[in-house]
């Protein structure tokens, strides 16, 4: 089993579009095709959350240097 990196929309989209030519292949069952893109949704919303996250606790530490 390879190991593999998904930290960022870019590389879960490249992960994904590995997995729909290998399904077009024949390579993997589709049952885990379709496991694959729920997983990755899942990932790609938790990545969104995080960098959401990030981006408002920086947006309060500037209004807190600011004093409002």
């Amino acid at each position: 089993m390879q190991k593999i990196r998904l930290n960022n929309p870019a590389q879960v989209r490249r992960f994904l579009n590995r997995t729909i030519n290998q399904l077009l292949n024949g390579e993997i069952k589709s049952d885990d095709a379709r496991c694959v893109g729920y997983l990755s949704n899942i990932l790609l919303k938790s990545i969104e959350t995080e960098e959401l996250e990030n981006r408002l606790t920086e947006i309060e530490k500037q209004m807190a240097k600011e004093g409002k």
